[in-house]
């Protein structure tokens, strides 16, 4: 049975604007081809990071709301493990996806 889950990427902010979309496909590739369905994705840019992570103290954010099998996530995040310009990296499972109509009337 699919299961909901939201993850959560912290990218470094050194990347250009190309290599940025780059990983974000790499991201929602590995999803695709290890059987997930992205949903929805969001791009909340560079932020402050509240403790210094790998002697960074900003991340580019990135959100993506999918489906998935739960034995798919390992094979996910096995291909997210080695990459460099992911400094964290975060999957929740979610009961139930945030409401976008909500977000756009406010």
């Amino acid at each position: 049975m699919e299961r909901k889950y939201e993850g959560c990427f912290l990218l470094k902010t050194e990347l250009t604007d190309e290599e940025n979309e780059q990983e974000i496909s790499f991201i929602e590739g590995q999803i695709s081809n290890n059987g997930g369905k992205i949903v929805n994705n969001e791009i909340w840019g560079k932020k402050y990071l509240a403790y210094p992570i790998k002697k960074k103290t900003e991340a580019f954010y990135y959100f993506v709301y999918f489906t998935a099998l739960p034995d798919s996530l390992a094979l996910i995040t096995e291909g997210l493990r080695r990459r460099e310009n992911i400094l964290r990296y975060l999957f929740l499972q979610r009961k139930r996806f945030p409401d976008l109509e909500k977000k756009e009337q406010v």
